[in-house]
């Protein structure tokens, strides 16, 4: 039996997220995100960014818009992209209000299961 370690809940989308992520407080380039919890997400970009490297990530859930910063814990790379995953820096009112919005999230997509 697999153990879960993680600390958050993590809400997986059915269709990617959009959203931008800036390294060295730079522009925003575009990325796919395939998972958010409280504490990071996973996204995939033709950028190959370096374990321990500090981001600025910016997504919109549920018409809420969220600039969360973080640093690169793990990768995968791929032909042509690769899958990062995030942990969030430590920020309780953001952390609490994305939190708020997974559950929101988390129930509108569990309803829409049911209804089909």
């Amino acid at each position: 039996m697999s153990e879960n370690r993680r600390e958050f809940f993590r809400v997986i989308f059915n269709q990617a997220l959009s959203g931008k992520v800036s390294v060295y407080g730079g522009s925003f380039l575009p990325i796919q995100i395939y998972d958010v919890s409280a504490g990071g997400l996973v996204f995939s970009s033709p950028l190959n960014l370096p374990i321990g490297e500090s981001v600025s990530c910016s997504f919109e859930l549920l018409e809420k818009d969220f600039l969360l910063e973080g640093s690169i814990v793990r990768k995968a790379t791929g032909v042509d992209v690769v899958e990062c995953g995030v942990e969030f820096a430590v920020n309780q009112g953001a952390s609490s209000e994305l939190f708020k919005q997974l559950n929101y999230y988390q129930i509108r997509q569990r309803k829409s299961l049911l209804e089909d």
